[in-house]
């Protein structure tokens, strides 16, 4: 462990997303999660982030009900107990303006002492949101990062392999300060391969340097799991179904494991079949408070396979 994750972005970064606690949780409930989360993570080598969701639904006007705490909250809190970097995830397109996310942007870099924010947009490209889009809200910050001196300062964002155009997405994010893109969850690579593929070829044409990509994977316990990556807008083709929910959770657990280590061996093996420099990182996400000892396993794992590979 060590470092910003400005500098593991050059290597191969892993990050760690948890679940943060609920909207109305006592703060003592809150600490004795960020104490469990830490002690469970505690020297697993090359993790250099927690990278903090902000979970919310939109209602059929558009508008966000949180289900969580400020993610800011805690994602300094278990950020300071394990020595790494916090990353913050914010859904731009809900604030009421640009001037709102630039005063959210302020506390959070300066007041804060968060300098890592992943911008995210809204859920429907046919409403119209009060907020900045992903790429605004990426001027402001880079900008905020330049005015405050801040080398370390990381603008991060979202993708989705499964999405059309998606590599013209990511080009254009990139051109605005884009450091690194998590995926959405993934359980195969042949969608993956298509983006890292394309938008390779776009950096070359623009002589631009690739952001990181950061392949997302997840344990899975249950059909309700399998049910939420879907809701998240993963892929699960019915042959990963059948691998995962065949022999009970424990058995879905050790199955999820081999499945993100074989996506992430997929992915590094094309990127160097096909000479990519687009360089690769992992996101281990949580998904739920009882899949904790199972995604900290897989953290583990990825670990081992990622210190093998460099």
């Amino acid at each position: 462990m060590g470092g910003g994750l400005w500098e593991w972005l050059g290597k191969t970064p892993l990050l760690f997303e948890p679940v943060p606690p609920a909207r109305r949780s006592p703060q003592a409930t809150a600490n004795r999660l960020l104490d469990d989360l830490a002690s469970s993570l505690r020297g697993i080598p090359q993790l250099c982030a927690v990278n903090v969701p902000e979970v919310l639904e939109e209602n059929h006007e558009g508008r966000p009900f949180y289900r969580t705490s400020d993610p800011r909250d805690f994602a300094r809190g278990l950020g300071e107990r394990l020595g790494l970097d916090p990353v913050v995830n914010k859904v731009v397109v809900h604030l009421p303006s640009r001037g709102a996310f630039r005063r959210w942007a302020e506390e959070t870099i300066v007041e804060r002492g968060i300098h890592n924010v992943v911008v995210v947009g809204g859920s429907s490209g046919l409403r119209h949101y009060g907020g900045p889009t992903v790429v605004e809200a990426s001027g402001i910050l880079n900008e905020l990062f330049r005015t405050s001196g801040l080398r370390e300062g990381v603008v991060g964002n979202v993708c989705l392999p499964s999405r059309p155009d998606e590599a013209d997405r990511l080009l254009t994010k990139t051109l605005m300060g884009g450091r690194f893109t998590t995926t959405q969850i993934l359980f195969h690579t042949r969608e993956l391969e298509k983006l890292l593929a394309g938008y390779d070829r776009l950096c070359r044409e623009f002589q631009v340097p690739p952001a990181t990509v950061v392949i997302s994977v997840a344990p899975i316990s249950d059909v309700h799991d399998l049910e939420f990556v879907r809701w998240l807008g993963a892929t699960v083709p019915p042959s990963v179904e059948d691998r995962l929910l065949g022999e009970g959770s424990e058995e879905a657990r050790r199955q999820s494991i081999r499945l993100a280590l074989n996506v992430w061996r997929g992915a590094r093996s094309f990127c160097r079949r096909r000479g990519l420099k687009v360089p690769l990182g992992v996101n281990v996400e949580q998904l739920s408070h009882h899949n904790l000892a199972a995604a900290v396993e897989m953290a583990g794992a990825m670990a081992r396979a990622l210190s093998a590979d460099s």
